[in-house]
């Protein structure tokens, strides 16, 4: 189980998923359960550059979902709704559904970090985080 430690917040990789089209990675961050799931773009174009990797191969992929595991059920990430010094407050979805809950700041970026190091991914634009 490999770690991250971003901002003084601890993170642990739980699975790593190579698949070829729709990679991911699970990861947990204190008790909770996070996947970042990829999507394989046909061209540097359509990536976006903050949350665009590219592989080895020239193969781009742009980060398509953040998804949190709550009560059973994974919520996908929609924005943050408030800020702190260290949490910010965010909004997750799922079928209708809203949770609001405090996770550490920049979840987005932290997860594309993760993803860029397990899976050996260079990132379109780099993202620099404590």
């Amino acid at each position: 189980m490999n770690s991250y430690t971003f901002r003084r917040q601890n993170y642990f990789v739980f699975q790593v998923d190579r698949d070829p089209v729709t990679p991911s990675v699970h990861f947990l961050w204190g008790k909770f359960d996070f996947r970042a799931i990829l999507e394989r773009t046909e061209s540097k174009v359509m990536a976006q550059p903050d949350r665009g990797f590219r592989d080895e191969s020239g193969q781009y992929f742009v980060l398509k979902s953040l998804q949190n595991l709550y009560r059973t059920e994974w919520y996908e990430f929609v924005r943050p709704t408030a800020h702190g010094l260290q949490l910010e407050e965010t909004l997750w979805i799922n079928n209708g559904k809203y949770h609001y809950v405090e996770y550490p700041q920049d979840l987005q970026d932290v997860a594309c970090s993760i993803c860029a190091a397990e899976m050996d991914l260079s990132p379109l634009q780099s993202v620099e985080i404590d």
